[in-house]
């Protein structure tokens, strides 16, 4: 292996722009079904409307199922961040009230594509690699995170759950970029990055609180590492948005529920979740070795004779006192759809643990990170959507194992394959979901996915 230029970044910008229409043509059914209702999604929308009249309920009607009573006044646990955007859409176009979630969640999802790639463009600027190299490796790694993660379903289906999800990841994602460009940055640049980090952090909370939850962490990590870097205006930029964001939240929290936990299923109007959740919590330990088991390595693609060619499905998995449902909705693991980031990111882990290339800073936010794993491991559901919560960690560790350039070297050719077995595993069993199992799916939606795939019905 050569050594070439240390401050060379890779070209990633091209590929990345042709992904983005590519995920706005997957997003629109085709680019032309922008304005779509989606399950619940105007929920967001008649919270807006009940934010800027000073209140923070919902319409019964608008949330639905997913709707929390409290004290007779109907609330909804999700973040108010699709909620807060909805306010200058509507007011810039009425008549998209009720059908921004597409939009949204397209936003959402470029922001996280062009995050991750600014991340392996950081991560691989001075890495060891001939120039070629780093093009191929950085190239396919944007390709494998766009084709080949669980954004791929959140855009494919922009109900009230996966948008709130995308949105948490892709700030999360934007948060942890700036984080790491915090880390190599000096002067201006570091405190344009710190306030970035912490708006994004911030909107992250405001979006899902276990994104949100590991940067109200990191910031004090951060922090410890400004003392000699102008502190004062440094902190000041890394404290403020994410402390706004902090207090809203907080607030938020207290006026729907009379506490500030962000979500009390006691109030829940679904019986059957309320009455299990109360009983057996909403979170437990014991359940983190089935779920890890259930979300790394349990579900495997299945074949099938027609298009998409693989089938995705719910599968049983009846753990009475573990889980709410008797079924898991994770309809392919980690290990098949993604195994590009899997690899590097046990990697990273193994230089972590030996210091290999890594420092105090570097593990202590890898295991901030852990601790949402450990979170979304012990909840109370099974879901492919959840395998989002698992990307910050796995993207941190797959960071840490491109910095170091040698091994991804060495590496390279399976990195690429594993790419490939991710974005064709990935993508049919994603659409085999949407059209044939995933029940939020609006029906005309299905209607052309089968159209497409040339299928008389709907399997």
């Amino acid at each position: 292996m050569q050594i070439t230029d240390g401050n060379r970044a890779p070209n990633l910008l091209p590929v990345t722009l042709i992904l983005s229409v590519v995920l706005w043509l997957f997003t629109m059914t085709g680019g032309k079904d922008i304005f779509v209702q989606e399950v619940l999604g105007a929920a967001y929308d008649s919270q807006a409307e009940h934010f800027l009249r000073g209140d923070v309920g919902v319409d019964a009607a608008a949330s639905a199922h997913e709707s929390m009573i409290v004290n007779g006044k109907v609330r909804m646990y999700f973040g108010p961040f699709p909620a807060l955007l909805r306010i200058p859409l509507n007011f810039i176009y009425s008549a998209g009230h009720g059908k921004w979630s597409r939009i949204s969640g397209f936003c959402a999802g470029l922001i996280a594509l062009f995050a991750f790639a600014g991340l392996v463009k950081t991560a691989l600027r001075s890495s060891p690699l001939l120039p070629r190299a780093r093009n191929w490796v950085g190239n396919a790694c944007v390709i494998g995170f766009a084709l080949g993660s669980p954004l791929l379903l959140l855009l494919g289906n922009l109900s009230i759950y996966d948008e709130a999800i995308i949105w948490g990841m892709a700030w999360s994602i934007a948060a942890l970029y700036f984080a790491w460009r915090s880390r190599i940055t000096e002067g201006a640049a570091l405190t344009r990055s710190l306030l970035a980090f912490s708006f994004c952090a911030g909107a992250a909370l405001l979006s899902r609180t276990t994104f949100g939850a590991p940067f109200l962490l990191i910031t004090p990590v951060l922090a410890i590492c400004l003392f000699h870097r102008q502190p004062i205006r440094n902190i000041t930029a890394l404290l403020l948005p994410l402390g706004a964001a902090l207090v809203f939240y907080l607030f938020l929290s207290y006026a729907r529920f009379g506490d500030f936990s962000g979500m009390n299923m006691r109030y829940n109007v679904n019986p059957v979740q309320r009455e299990f959740a109360v009983k057996h919590g909403l979170f437990r330990i014991e359940r983190v070795p089935y779920s890890f088991a259930d979300y790394f390595f349990l579900r495997s693609p299945k074949l099938q004779r027609e298009a998409p060619f693989l089938q995705a499905e719910r599968q049983s998995y009846d753990h009475e006192t573990l889980y709410v449902m008797p079924f898991t909705e994770t309809y392919s693991s980690v290990f098949w759809s993604s195994p590009w980031i899997l690899l590097g990111a046990v990697i990273g882990v193994a230089m972590l643990l030996r210091g290999e290339g890594a420092d105090g800073v570097d593990r202590a936010i890898a295991a901030i990170f852990l601790l949402q794993v450990l979170a979304i491991l012990s909840f109370m559901g099974l879901a492919q959507r959840y395998v989002a919560e698992l990307f910050p960690f796995l993207t941190f560790a797959f960071l840490i194992f491109l910095r170091r350039g040698k091994i991804a070297f060495q590496l390279r050719y399976l990195l690429i394959g594993l790419v490939v077995v991710s974005v064709v595993i990935n993508s049919l069993t994603t659409v085999s979901w949407l059209v044939e199992a995933d029940m939020n799916v609006p029906e005309a939606t299905r209607m052309k996915w089968n159209q497409f795939l040339g299928r008389t019905s709907q399997g």
